[in-house]
Order: C-alpha cells, then sequence, then structure tokens
C-alpha cells in the first residue's frame, strides 16, 4: 500500500524574522512501498491575495515506513514591508516502485498562516565604558537586576514600547495575538505545543491542518466524468475537452468546447451541496477566454452544471452585459435571489487571466478580483447582499462554461483551480 503525505510545515515558523528561508516540508509515509516523491510549494500574501512565491520541492526518493523533511528548490525572500502575514500550501505526489507495481497518490497540506517581522535590534546600545573592559576597576553589578542573583526564571522579552525588559519566562507580554500565535508556555510568537487546532507545533511536530485546501493543475486530458480532488467533470450537450500544449509559465492547459447542440459546454464542479459558506471562503482560477459571444462562464461557489444560473453561490460570471461580450460580474445567490456588482470588466480573448473570490471573516461580504498574467488588479467589487449561509443553502466549487449557439467552439483554457478554507474546522 502507498502511503505518503505531508503532516508539517517545518519551515518557516509562526512569526520568521525579515530574511531569507526555504520553505521545508515533514513528509510520512506510513504504507509499505517506497516512492518517488514530488510537490509544489506556493507561499501568498495575505493583505493582497497575490501568489509571490512557487517552488518545486527537491525531488526525493523516500522509504516505506520513514519520516523526512523535504526542501523546496529555492529560497523565498520576503518582500518589504516586513510586518506582514501570508500563506504557505503544498502539494504533493508520490509515485511507488518498482514500475511494474506503479501506484500513484497526491496529498495536500492545509494552509499555515505565518507572519513576517523585522529584526528585533532593540534600541542602539550605549556608549561602553572603559573600566568595563576586561582588567577594569568596576566590574558590572547584578543589584539593579529584579534579584540580586542571576534568575533563571527571568528573560528579555520585548517590552511593547519598542524595547527590552526582563519578563518570567513564562510571559508574553508585548507579543501580537494574532492567529496561530500561541501565548502558553513561553513560547513567546510561536504555537503553543499543546493546542492541537494549530497547524504546526512549536516543536515543530505536526497538529491538525487549519481547514482544508484543494488545487488541480490541468496536467491531463479531462474526459467523461474525470475526477481529481473535490472536482468532477460533465460533458453538457455533448460538449468536449481538450489538452493542449502546456507552457513555460502554464504547465498543463485543458480546453472547455462546445458542441453543435444549444448550451453546451462543460461543467468542473465539486458535489452542488458541498459548502456552505461560513467565513474566510477562497478560490481561485487561472484561465484564457477564446470565445466570448454567445458564451457564458461561472465560476466560483456556485450549484450551477449548466447554461442555467446559480440557485446558491457567489461567483463570478462572464455573459453578455448590455451588448457586449465577454464582461464579467461579481454575483451572490441565494434560494434563486440574486445580486450582481455594480462594476464590471470586458474581457479579452486569447488573455491569461486569474479570477479570485474572498468570502469574509462571518460571511457577510464577497469580494471578487481580476489579475492579469503579470499579476496587476484589473479590477475589484464587492457585495454584502443574497449571500447563501442559511441551512439548506448549500452550494459547490468550480466552473462550468456553454455557448448558446450550435457550432463547436473552444470556450476557455484552463490552467489550475484552487478552493481554500483557511479556519480552524472542529471535526
Amino acid at each position: 500500500m502507498l502511503d505518503v503525505r505531508p503532516v508539517a510545515y517545518v519551515t518557516p515558523i509562526a512569526e520568521q524574522e525579515f530574511a531569507s528561508l526555504t520553505p521545508l516540508i515533514r513528509i510520512v509515509s506510513a504504507g509499505d512501498e517506497d516512492a518517488t516523491l514530488t510537490g509544489l510549494v506556493r507561499i501568498y500574501r495575505i493583505s493582497t491575495g497575490l501568489l509571490i512565491y512557487s517552488s518545486e520541492l527537491t525531488i526525493t526518493e523516500i522509504v516505506n515506513g520513514t519520516t523526512i523533511d523535504v526542501a523546496a528548490l529555492t529560497p523565498w525572500s520576503p518582500p518589504a514591508p516586513a510586518d506582514d502575514d501570508y500563506q504557505i500550501v503544498v502539494n504533493t505526489t508520490a509515485t511507488s516502485h518498482p514500475p511494474a507495481e506503479w501506484h500513484q497518490q497526491t496529498a495536500s497540506l492545509g494552509a499555515y498562516t505565518f507572519d513576517i517581522k523585522p529584526v528585533g535590534m532593540g534600541p542602539a546600545p550605549a556608549a561602553h565604558a572603559p573600566t568595563h573592559e576586561n582588567g577594569g576597576s568596576d566590574p558590572i553589578e547584578v543589584e539593579t537586576l529584579p534579584t540580586s542573583e542571576l534568575d533563571d526564571t527571568l528573560r528579555l522579552a520585548p517590552d511593547g514600547a519598542g524595547g527590552l525588559a526582563w519578563q518570567p519566562a513564562g510571559s508574553c507580554a508585548g507579543f501580537e495575538e494574532l492567529a496561530n500565535k500561541g501565548i502558553a508556555g513561553g513560547y513567546c510568537g510561536l504555537p503553543d505545543p499543546l493546542d492541537a487546532t494549530l497547524p504546526l507545533r512549536a516543536d515543530g511536530t505536526a497538529a491538525r491542518p487549519v481547514g482544508t485546501y484543494d488545487s488541480f493543475d490541468f496536467e491531463r486530458t479531462l474526459s467523461v466524468s474525470p475526477t481529481a480532488g473535490p472536482w468532477s467533470g460533465t460533458l453538457v450537450s455533448s460538449g468536449t475537452t481538450t489538452s493542449i500544449a502546456g507552457t513555460a509559465n502554464h504547465p498543463g492547459i485543458s480546453t472547455l468546447n462546445s458542441s453543435t447542440s444549444a448550451n453546451s459546454g462543460v461543467s468542473w464542479k465539486t458535489a452542488p451541496n458541498a459548502y456552505i459558506l461560513a467565513g474566510y471562503e477562497t478560490t481561485e482560477l487561472i484561465f484564457r477566454p477564446q470565445s466570448l459571444a454567445g458564451t457564458t462562464i461561472r465560476f466560483g461557489f456556485h450549484d450551477s452544471a449548466s447554461s442555467s444560473d446559480a440557485v446558491d453561490g457567489a461567483y463570478i460570471e462572464m455573459a453578455q452585459v448590455g451588448g457586449v461580450d465577454g464582461v464579467i460580474v461579481g454575483k451572490t445567490a441565494s434560494n434563486s435571489t440574486r445580486s450582481t456588482t455594480g462594476t464590471n470588466y470586458t474581457l479579452v480573448t486569447n488573455t491569461w487571466y486569474k479570477l479570485r473570490i474572498v468570502v469574509n471573516s462571518n460571511a457577510s461580504r464577497v469580494d471578487f478580483y481580476l489579475y492579469s498574467e503579470a499579476g496587476a488588479l484589473l479590477w475589484t467589487d464587492n457585495l454584502t447582499t443574497n449571500i447563501p449561509t442559511a441551512a439548506g443553502r448549500e452550494t459547490g466549487n468550480g466552473i462550468v462554461a456553454t455557448n448558446s449557439g450550435t457550432t463547436a467552439l473552444t470556450l476557455v483554457d484552463l490552467d489550475s483551480i484552487i478552493v481554500i478554507l483557511p479556519r480552524t474546522l472542529t471535526r
């Protein structure tokens, strides 16, 4: 049996100083087959939602029943400003040995939030008196310390005013109480090793990952009812899919095509009732539109699997608006009552874009984003009405593309899809 999976982020830690680092992932092989391990590590800046680092893992041979730490191929230097939050995610693929018994397994580790802090230099030191040098006439006195003896229970820690002060070893005064930062046990700025809800314990061992993370790069041809992670493909009115040559920046590209039947195309979706929006849900799609006239594309959290609009969802729709084809808007729907953003953006064919949808912390607002291939923000808007959060208003995730005409067309090229739920789930 092949059972290889990532279990912890060894590097970075919850609070990282502003310096170059190389992600290090702990991998466990719990089965009885040796395997070749490959993978991809990504880091996102939370404040902008942009992907700012991507690297393959070092190709590694892992022996069954062992645990190893695998590094990314390239280091990462965080951009300024130093005080900012990030998320790291990893996807792995294990291929068993020998080839005659070939099996393959994919696994992901939930998104982990960490932050970058300036190096804690503290205030500049005062000029050093020459009498304190080795052999000087007045040795350093310890009477000014909190006790007249050096006390192992004390430690220097931030005083909240930019300096350092002597504090009990278990104290974390002056540290921000942000998500994924433990306060107990003297682990200042690090996860509490006793808290199993945190993604990484302070001693580097695995705790239960926060939320869920799923992604798929379209590196194989889609066919009738393919399955990859939570998504499955369905052909709508005899639509088709085709794999085309990847590029340096877009490995694995699949097209969704219509047929000679009206309202035909392809749906690439999770179960239509997989999610109920409750906060922090995030999804992304990298895509390239090819046919705009008569084409409708819906992407995000929604339960549509045909040309019909969603009953429930928070999604981006490309359709004809005001007589113009290829216009995207943000939409929400709750039991078929829908809201639409007041602004929109017109897409151009044969151009790569990234869509991003983010639900806020209590699912009271949904933000919609469109980025260029280079990462420039092209459009954003939000909605605060008709967000499906009530019981019975479950929805799915993915994309459906259809065309109202009767000519077979290439509708859209897909590069990758991601869905993230970066909050602690009680399971």
